[in-house]
């Protein structure tokens, strides 16, 4: 009967814990501006792709918060409050995720994947 009653405050405590430190929608459109500028970032200019592509992702590089305004345009985002967690739900650019927002971090099981 002791190990039940520890048991069930231990679940109230992480219960608590998570209800305190959920991200909000703000933080997943930090984490989100910083995964976009990361990967713009990382690519290399050429590597197969056209010249248009090329004009575009130096345009990214130069101008990194104006190129995620851009992306972030054509992404419809949904944020639903799950009281413990957030859920991230996205869409647009031929990507589809959803992603879960607890204990002050981010996790995408599978990704985005392509539409």
């Amino acid at each position: 009967m002791r190990a039940l009653g520890f048991l069930l405050v231990a679940l109230v405590i992480v219960a608590g814990v998570a209800f305190l430190t959920k991200p909000t929608e703000a933080d997943a459109e930090a984490v989100l501006r910083e995964q976009v500028t990361l990967l713009v970032a990382r690519e290399d200019i050429g590597a197969g792709r056209s010249t248009g592509e090329n004009l575009a992702l130096a345009a990214c590089k130069l101008r990194p918060n104006d190129c995620y305004d851009l992306l972030r345009s054509a992404m419809d985002i949904t944020f639903t409050d799950q009281t413990l967690f957030l859920r991230v739900d996205l869409k647009g650019l031929d990507r589809t995720g959803t992603c879960y927002g607890a204990f002050t971090q981010f996790v995408c099981p599978g990704g985005l994947n392509k539409t």
